[in-house]
Order: C-alpha cells, then structure tokens, then sequence
C-alpha cells in the first residue's frame, strides 16, 4: 500500500484509520453486549408454569397467517429492545394448537378473547379458530370473549364464545364484505402514461385499473357471485353460534339508522339488546368480572390467565410428543405473491420453493406431501417452475395434496393442479384462471417534460421496448400472442390434472374467481375441509396409519439461528410478566397506509421474466376487517 504524499492524502488516510477503528469498536461492543444478554437469558430462567385454573387468553395482535414473514432476527432483537413490534403476524397453526391443547388440559379452565388488535385476516381462517373453539366449549369449558370495539373479523371469533363483552362507549361495526379498487385511468393520461395492457379471459380483471376508470360488468357479475357466498357463510356462522335468525343481520345492516334512532345512536345498548353481545362493562369492570368468574392472578389485580405464547412455551414438550410418530408428512407453506427467483418466507420465491419441494422428494422419511397455499399468484414463469418440480415429486411416488387457505388463486391454483387431491375451505378464493401481461411506456410524459428518444436497430424489434417510445404494433403482436399460448398452456394444465374437456375449463375459467364452494361444485377442487383434513388425507394416500407432520422451510445460517433463539428466549421472559389484556386498537389511517405500501411494494417487486402474471388483484380485499 502506498503512502499518501500530499497533507490532504494524509488527513484523508489518518481519518479512514480512526474510522476504521471506532467501527470495530462498536462491532466488538455489540458483539459482546449481544454475548451477555445471551447468557443472562439462559442463566437462572425460571420454567414456564401453568398454574391450575388458568384461563388461556388469546390476545392476537396482528394478522392471522399461515406463514411469518421472515424478519432479520437481530432487527426483531433490537426493536424489541427499544419497545417496536415488527411482527403484526400471528400464525394461525400456533393459535389451532393451543386450543386443542387447552381443550384436554386439566390446568385450563376457559380460553378469554381480547380482540381489540387483531388485524384484518382471512375468513377461512377465522372460520377455522371459529370451529376450534366450538369443540373446545365442547368440552365443558367456557370463552369469554371482551373488545372496546368489535370490527366485523373481531366479532366472528366473538360470536363463537359463550359471553361476549362490549366496552359501554363501544360498537359492533358489522357491514358486509366488500371489494373495492383504485382505478387509474384518467390519472395515468394527465401523467402522459400509456399503460400496454394484454390479457386472456373476460373476467380476468387486475389490470383493469389501469384501462378503466370502473370495474367493468363482468368482473361485477363475478365479484358480486364470490362476496355473496363468503357473505352467506359469515352470516349463517354468526346467527348460529348466537341463536338468531340469519335474516336478522342482513336487516340490522340496511337499516342500521333506524335500529340506532330507537336507543337516540347508543350503538352499545342497541347491540345488548338485539343479542349481539351479553354484557356492557368497561375495561375495568371487564377485568373484575373474569376474576370472578375464572380466579385471581397472584398481584391480585388480574384474572389468572397464560398468554398463548407462554402456554405454548409450556406444552411444548407435549407438541413434540404428538409429533413423534414414524411416518412423516411433508407440509410446505406457499404464503404470499410468487415471485421468480429466491425470497425469504412470507413471500413466494420460485428458486426457493423449487428447494424445499426438492428437499421433500429426496428425504426419505416424508412419504407425503401437503402444500398449503394462501397466495392470489404472480410471476407465470416462478409458477410453472414450481408446478414442474411438483410433478418431480409425484414421479418419486410420493402422493401430493394441496390444501387452499383464504386465497388459492391464478399463480395460486396453476401450482395446485399437479395434486392428487385440492382441499379448499367454502371460503377460500380460488380459480382466476388466466394471464396478463402490463407494459407502461412514457412516450407522452417525456414530451411533456421535453425530453425525446431517437436512434436506430437492427431490426424491427431491436429498441422496441424502450420506454421513452411508443410501442410497436409488431412487439404488442408478440407479446398478446405469447400471452394467449400463456393461457392454453393453463387451461390444458387444469384440463388434464381435473379430467375436463378444454370446452368445459375455458366456460369456468377466462380469469373468474370462484368460492371455493362453487369451485367444488365445478370439479376445480376435490374436496371441502381444513389443513388437518388434507394431512390426513395425505396420510391415508400414502398408506400411514400413524403419521405426523414435518414442516420443511429454508433453514437459517448458524449465526441467524443463535440470534433467533435468543430473540424468542428474551421475549419468553418478556410474556411472562404481566400483559396488558385490554389494548388500544391501531390507528385506522396507518393501517390504510401500511395496506397501501404493500400494495405498490408487491407492483414494485413483480419480476416476471417475459411480464406476464398469473396475480388475482381482485382477490385480496381486506374481508374481514
């Protein structure tokens, strides 16, 4: 290495090298504040004990999933560290095991629901902890469920318990489902955006936005088929689980000002008194009656309770043994938009699924497969790279069933049709099958701004899709007539996998979405259950009489692990004081903005190597909020 010659070389060198070391002091402070807190973590931590009695409460604070987001487990340390949640995600399996536990544990004596921050989820997966509880009460056992404000999600669950507790300044906002978009036509001609669309399907509406300022009348007919019978299940859902007429609902909706000018818009008292919720009590009156009702914890100031995390922590021993038969199956999650190439978890990679799917045809001792899917599609070609590799596995002999979860739909069923057997929820959104393709170009916006592209190719081709030009008629040729081929190559997939003419796919496809109701009414699903259905289908394909099943998920590195596990040890130690049971909801504004960011994020991330998608924009409102 040379040495600097001139004074401002040396200032300059002299400044790298104090640089250089103050970074490594920081990195060897981190590393050994990191080191400490590992073993203070270890060091005398008391087992997680469930004392007789113990009402599980199940507090959700976020989403409900099928798969966490992966989150960079030093960043979850350090926020948690400083008070930040980046997890709003609660993952479905974890809430479905620890009612069933609860149901046969002689230490539980009553699960209570505090709702009030559980976000936006599926209602497929509502319907699934709605089932859970209801054999949980089976047993003999209570639910109390308790919200200042019960959103129309939050009040399914509620519904399923046996006393439900409204806050007396609090409501039960129950309106109906809906699907709404933002439409982007005349904003995109005042920017001077020329938005290419090509598609292949009638009903086939996510692009949409882009052409229109409306939802056209097909994808209105298809929309208004698919809501209404989620809609009916909801409400045939609630009237049974509280004893009333189902028509009853739909007739407090419409005429909610009417009902509300009986009680001069005391929304509480109405809904107490048309057998909605059982109890008007505020939080501290709430907190007074389950201690009654259940005991009192040891500080005397809440009912004895064990938060999910803690319960889960306790039986783990017990979760393990469940799973510790001899014959295996494989459950793989396929949650998200599927993109091409890796992606973490929370998101589908076509190169990482590919892995793990991989992984399950050479381990030996899986001798099924289930892939749960929860995910509206994306890049055609990571579809059909994960469709191929399906078709791998079966070769192997090893039987493959899907389970649907809220969303299996376009990108989410082509990966589906390789099955021996597709399990879908009545509500799970399912069909979408057809492609499109979107290719923004900015002719006019650059003319506006002054800016002018000119030059030359070899071919007519040569320089086509540049942004700053019009596009070609002879390029838009190209790429509708490889869009079309796009969509035969689907509709001989769902063909031969279903046993159906090409004449009867193409009436049920042309990119409508359907219920998964009327998609097993259709023969696009063989049958109507749950995940635990599906894995014991599975089992039984694969001639298992006692099985168990063994998530497959990418691994983390040695250093990603050690950082994980402290991660969760501290925040055991953090669950195992006093939680605050009734919480204050989010506000609504941001999660408007956090809907959004993820929205233009997924746009932003499509990396389709030919652009075309196999993505059902439609099939991702926000249901059951």
């Amino acid at each position: 290495m040379t040495t600097p010659a001139s004074t401002l070389g040396k200032f300059f060198a002299g400044l790298t090298k104090v640089y250089r070391g103050f970074r490594s002091v920081i990195l060897n402070l981190l590393f050994i504040v990191l080191l400490l807190i590992l073993v203070g973590s270890f060091i005398g931590q008391p087992a997680v004990i469930v004392e007789k009695g113990s009402a599980l409460l199940l507090n959700p604070k976020g989403a409900l999933v099928d798969q966490l987001t992966y989150i960079n487990p030093l960043d979850a340390l350090v926020a948690d560290s400083v008070g930040t949640d980046l997890n709003n995600e609660i993952l479905l399996r974890d809430v479905l095991n620890a009612i069933e536990l609860a149901g046969n544990d002689e230490d539980i004596s009553s699960i209570v629901l505090s709702l009030s921050n559980l976000q936006p989820s599926g209602f497929s997966k509502l319907q699934e902890i709605g089932i859970a509880l209801t054999t949980f009460r089976q047993s003999g056992k209570k639910v109390y469920a308790y919200a200042d404000n019960y959103s129309q999600g939050q009040y399914y669950l509620a519904s399923h318990a046996d006393e439900i507790i409204l806050n007396p300044m609090g409501s039960v906002n129950i309106e109906g489902f809906s699907t709404y978009q933002t439409y982007y036509k005349d904003a995109l001609d005042k920017l001077g955006i020329n938005v290419h669309i090509f598609r292949v399907g009638e009903y086939k509406s996510a692009v949409e936005p882009f052409e229109r300022n409306d939802m056209s009348s097909a994808a209105r007919e298809a929309n208004q088929e698919w809501l209404g019978d989620l809609w009916q299940h909801y409400v045939s859902g609630v009237a049974i689980a509280r004893g009333i007429e189902p028509e009853f609902i739909n007739d407090f909706i419409n005429t909610l000002d009417q009902h509300l000018a009986e009680f001069n818009g005391d929304m509480a008292s109405l809904v107490l008194d048309r057998n909605l919720v059982d109890q008007l009590l505020d939080r501290g009156e709430a907190n007074d009656y389950l201690k009654n009702e259940i005991g009192a914890a040891d500080n005397d100031e809440d009912f004895l309770y064990i938060a999910l995390e803690n319960y889960l922590a306790a039986r783990n021993d017990q979760l393990n043994t469940l799973q510790e038969n001899s014959g295996k199956i494989g459950l793989i999650v396929a949650s998200g938009t599927i993109y091409d190439g890796p992606r973490n978890a929370g998101e589908i990679g076509g190169d990482s699924l590919q892995e793990l799917i991989r992984r399950a045809r050479e381990d030996d001792t899986i001798k099924a497969l289930v892939l749960r899917i929860d995910s509206g599609g994306g890049s055609a070609f990571a579809s059909e790279v994960i469709r191929s590799e399906l078709e791998m596995l079966q070769d192997a002999g090893k039987p493959l069933v899907v389970s649907m979860g809220s969303v299996a739909a376009s990108g989410g069923y082509w990966i589906a049709t390789p099955a021996d057997e597709i399990w879908a929820s009545p509500s799970t959104i399912t069909g979408s099958i057809g492609i499109f393709g979107l290719y923004p170009t900015f002719e006019n916006s650059f003319d506006k701004l002054g800016l002018n592209t000119d030059g030359l190719g070899t071919t007519d081709l040569a320089g086509a899709l540049n942004i700053g030009r019009e596009l070609p008629e002879l390029a838009e040729n190209v790429l509708q007539s490889m869009l079309e081929d796009g969509y035969n190559r689907f509709i001989n997939l769902v063909a031969n996998a279903r046993n159906l003419s090409l004449e009867e796919v193409d009436a049920i496809a042309q990119g409508r979405v359907w219920s998964g109701e009327d998609a097993h009414t259709l023969g696009l699903v063989d049958n109507l259950g749950n995940l635990d259905e599906a894995i014991a289908s599975a089992a039984s394909l694969a001639g298992l009489s006692e099985y168990s099943a063994q998530m497959v998920e990418q691994p983390l590195s040695p250093g990603q692990q050690l950082i994980q596990d402290l991660t969760n040890n501290v925040l055991i130690k953090v669950f195992q004081t006093r939680q605050q049971v009734f919480v204050t909801p989010t506000n609504i504004l941001s999660d408007f903005y956090s809907t959004l960011n993820n929205d233009l994020q997924a746009l932003l991330k499509f990396n389709d190597p030919n652009a075309m998608y196999l993505h059902c924009q439609e099939c991702m409102p926000m249901l059951s909020k």
